[in-house]
């Protein structure tokens, strides 16, 4: 019985189906529109930037000047005439985006910025406008560390057009920044310090080192499933910061010295995807003794720790494992123990610093050229191009393997403030 009921519900389902389709036929037979250029919706105009998200942050460092950013008008599939559309600022927004943001922001005064043009066109059958570009300047004149809102819609579409509610505006949130803005991106990437190589006459600074801190700020956008380890800096198999590693945690902070690797795993000291991090590690190799702090916190301590022998990171050869940023293992382009995020402050000190002056100097130190200690300093601030600056002024620029990525608008969380 029950083989026959179910033969009968197929039977019965293959006759609305036919049932359907021949109706359907029916239809179309009696219309000769061309439903072949028709979409199942209205075409609609809308701003390229706010598809996603109508919301977007200009975050910038507190001695920028200008800036730009850069909109584009869009059909939602191409239309059979010209489309012109206007683009204007819309104080009127103000109240709406801070009620939404919980916020009381002003609007950014018009002398701050302006459009390259407010009237673009999307061609006959195209979907995309030129591009109009929002220029910002005398940006040293606002407020640190206060936020405004330029929100930007379209005004006007021709043709009938109406604008896509819900991206029809994009909100600029301009914020003028004490914070680090800036970092670098070590996805797919990492940095090489070539004044470390053997021989160099640079190289001395990072040799016979007694004592030694590695300091660095990081977020990991990810720390991906298969992916063990997450390298910061220093070199494979001798003196080496990292996060994860075989049968350890890939999200807590490891260090190895002469492969002695501590802390014990813990899953209590894990760090968290997208949070930035002050990282540092100090090693004493005369008192033999290690310490890992997390935003200036001590984190893990251990003593009776290494060989006692000094720390040399610029004794090296090509071709050898080397003192690195953001890479360790195998051939130069084996990414499978990058770091998949964005780094800055990178510091290398002959002295295992204190607590507190890692706490009080996380997020920048002010002379770094008469800083006692410190040896190598990059802090990544550059915004573009593939190489940082050794701030201590001892020439040891380092290098991007491939094309440095620099992303936009970021402010790094500072945690040292009351």
């Amino acid at each position: 019985m029950k083989i026959k009921d179910i033969h009968r519900g197929t039977l019965s389902l293959a006759s609305f189906t036919c049932l359907a389709a021949a109706l359907l036929l029916l239809v179309t037979a009696c219309d000769n529109k061309d439903y072949s250029k028709d979409s199942p919706f209205d075409n609609t105009v809308y701003i390229d930037a706010a598809i996603v998200k109508d919301i977007a942050n200009f975050t910038f460092n507190n001695l920028r000047q200008t800036g730009q950013q850069t909109i584009s008008a869009v059909l939602a599939y191409p239309s059979e005439q010209d489309i012109n559309v206007s683009f204007q600022a819309d104080p009127s927004l103000v109240n709406h985006y801070n009620a939404r943001l919980g916020t009381n922001h002003t609007m950014l005064d018009a002398k701050y910025y302006k459009f390259s043009s407010q009237q673009v066109v999307i061609p006959k059958g195209d979907v995309t406008s030129k591009s109009v570009t929002i220029d910002f300047s005398d940006l040293t004149d606002l407020d640190i560390d206060t936020s405004y809102l330029l929100p930007v819609t379209i005004g006007q579409a021709s043709g009938g057009m109406n604008p896509l509610n819900g991206s029809k505006t994009i909100c600029y949130i301009i914020r003028r920044s004490s914070a680090i803005t800036t970092a670098v991106s070590l996805a797919n990437n990492y940095f090489e310090v070539p004044g470390f190589e053997a021989g160099s006459p640079s190289a001395h600074v990072v040799n016979g080192m007694k004592q030694l801190t590695f300091e660095a700020i990081i977020r990991v956008n990810n720390f991906a499933e298969g992916t063990s380890i997450s390298s910061i800096m220093g070199i494979e198999q001798y003196c080496l910061f990292r996060l994860g590693d075989t049968n350890f945690p890939r999200q807590q902070l490891q260090f190895a010295a002469n492969e002695i690797k501590f802390p014990d795993p813990n899953d209590a000291k894990l760090l968290q995807p997208g949070e930035w991090y002050h990282v540092a590690v100090t090693y004493d190799t005369e008192a033999k003794t290690a310490v890992i702090y997390v935003d200036g916190k001590e984190q893990s301590r251990i003593d009776n720790y290494g060989t006692g022998e000094p720390i040399n990171l610029g004794m090296q050869k090509l071709g050898d494992f080397m003192f690195k940023i953001g890479h360790s293992y195998g051939e130069p382009d084996d990414m499978s123990r990058q770091l998949d995020g964005e780094i800055c402050e990178v510091r290398v000190w002959n002295v295992a610093r204190s607590q507190q002056e890692i706490f009080d100097n996380m997020y920048n130190i002010e002379d770094p050229t008469n800083t006692p200690g410190l040896q190598a300093y990059w802090k990544f601030n550059e915004g573009e191009g593939d190489i940082a600056k050794d701030y201590t002024g001892h020439g040891n620029d380092a290098k991007a393997y491939a094309k440095a990525t620099w992303p936009a608008s970021i402010e790094v969380t500072q945690k040292n403030k009351e």
